[in-house]
């Protein structure tokens, strides 16, 4: 291509560079992760992609932290699956018209909307909630279905 005089191409070349820098940077993170390199490697990969897992999928996520720090069993899994599945479907983004948001439906009538928004962005935190709100209201997930069987809410 042939230069005109008076025209200057945009300079854009060092963001391209950077651009390009952060994608090979975290291809080779990807790569780190999800390509074991040998047979000690492979139990980090493993878990690796476990957390990944975990962290990316809700009822994953909820389950490990039911058994890990709540020590439920799968029949409360069960029972937190059911009421949870009742109350949003498991969508991290569910709203009610009484101001209930997030996986638990968590009421926050009271919130300020910055709080309700960085609720909202994260279904990691609202899990964390929602399970340490049944274990000090009801004591375990079946007993919250209990409840919410009879009333409709919990």
């Amino acid at each position: 291509m042939k230069k005109e005089k008076g025209y200057t191409a945009p300079n854009n070349g060092k963001k391209i560079r950077r651009l390009k820098f952060y994608l090979a940077l975290s291809l080779t993170a990807l790569m780190t992760l999800v390509t074991p390199l040998s047979g000690v490697h492979t139990a980090s990969v493993e878990d690796a992609r476990a957390q990944i897992m975990k962290m990316s999928d809700p009822k994953l996520y909820a389950r490990s932290i039911a058994e890990e720090q709540y020590n439920w069993d799968k029949e409360q899994y069960k029972c937190l699956g059911i009421l949870w599945g009742k109350e949003s479907a498991w969508n991290f983004q569910a709203e009610s018209p009484s101001q209930d948001y997030g996986i638990p439906q968590r009421h926050m009538r009271k919130n300020t909307q910055e709080e309700i928004d960085a609720f909202m962005k994260n279904p990691q935190t609202q899990i964390k909630w929602g399970l340490n709100y049944i274990e000090k209201r009801y004591g375990s997930p079946c007993e919250a279905w209990e409840f919410w069987s009879v009333n409709r809410w919990y």
